[in-house]
């Protein structure tokens, strides 16, 4: 019994799942999770976290006991330490989520889009001789093989784009 193939006008994620590029079932239900989470947090600490912090804040973990928070700078996670208790006590007392929460922990994560040397970096790594060989030598998986030939037919309608898609996986 093979899958029904999504028309041209559905949605990319059907596109891609249908191609078998979808994400595996916990890790999208993880990433919901985790979302939802956030935009609770966000809400519930609006009033007590500064905006610059509150905008890069996201949740990387939960447990029913402890909260795992990304912040993008030194100074946010000493600031979310030093107020521990009492964003704690907040989320608490004002939410069924975190009813039973006893630590939050706090990781500063780089956002790599923001970070300079990490640009230097990866632009200094594109110059390197035997990474682009590596890179000439990799052929095409199946799965991403499917995946462009699905967006080349189903959802783009450029010709050029369509043919270069096209092209790129025959090579």
């Amino acid at each position: 019994m093979s899958k029904k193939q999504p028309n041209r006008l559905a949605q990319l994620i059907d596109h891609q799942a249908f191609a078998g590029s979808a994400l595996p079932q916990t890790l999208a239900k993880n990433m919901r999770l985790y979302i939802e989470a956030t935009s609770e947090i966000k809400e519930l600490l609006v009033d007590c976290l500064p905006e610059e912090i509150l905008n890069t804040c996201w949740v990387v973990g939960l447990t029913p006991e402890q909260l795992i928070l990304s912040v993008s700078s030194m100074t946010a996670a000493n600031h979310i330490r030093y107020l521990h208790s009492s964003y704690l006590q907040i989320l608490t007392e004002q939410s069924i989520t975190f009813k039973q929460l006893k630590q939050i922990r706090v990781v500063v994560t780089k956002n790599s889009t923001d970070n300079y040397s990490s640009k230097q970096s990866s632009a200094s790594l594109l110059h390197l001789p035997n990474s682009r060989k590596a890179n000439e030598n990799q052929a095409l998986s199946q799965n991403t093989k499917r995946t462009i030939s699905q967006a080349a037919e189903h959802v783009t309608t450029d010709e050029n784009l369509k043919k270069a898609l096209l092209s790129l996986i025959n090579h």
